[in-house]
């Protein structure tokens, strides 16, 4: 069941996945994975209120997991909750040094909360680690967010769009 709440989850097939996995949680409420499928599932369908009570559920049960407070930091820069998702993030890092992925969602995290210094460094090492895969995660986010935010300051705005022409340039 686990299996197929995960495909259906990759196939974008939020409202299938949830169902899948709200099954799943009936049967082993105290298992994290269970909670994170099912927030996952949650977060794909775009109900990231009850994601992050999913992600939230599994983190209790599993305090370490750095994959459940990857995508609790996912959940709470979505609903606009950026000092926990910073925190959540820098969980990651600190525990997983390599994962590129969340090293740049900690620097766009940063950035959305005007610190570019910061950032920067994140967008710096997130890049070194991993060029491709941090060049589509700012690039998104520059499309869905920066490019038509009022409240990103100008300098920050700009940092952003340095790195992506270089990382263009360069691809």
């Amino acid at each position: 069941m686990v299996a197929r709440a995960e495909e259906l989850t990759e196939q974008k097939k939020g409202d299938e996945a949830v169902v899948e996995a709200t099954e799943l949680a009936e049967l082993d409420p105290k298992d994290a994975i269970v909670w994170f499928v099912k927030g996952k599932a949650h977060y794909v369908d775009s109900q990231f209120d009850e994601a992050l009570a999913c992600f939230s559920k599994a983190a209790e049960i599993d305090r370490e997991n750095p994959q459940i407070w990857h995508m609790l930091g996912y959940a709470l820069i979505t609903l606009d909750r950026l000092a926990e998702a910073e925190q959540a993030l820098e969980y990651v890092k600190a525990t997983q040094p390599t994962n590129s992925e969340a090293i740049c969602a900690l620097g766009i995290c940063q950035s959305m909360q005007n610190k570019p210094e910061m950032a920067r460094r994140n967008f710096d090492t997130a890049i070194a680690l991993n060029k491709n895969i941090s060049l589509a995660m700012m690039e998104h986010f520059h499309d869905k967010f920066f490019s038509i935010s009022k409240d990103t300051a100008s300098g920050t705005k700009a940092i952003i769009e340095r790195i992506l022409e270089t990382l263009k340039l360069i691809r």
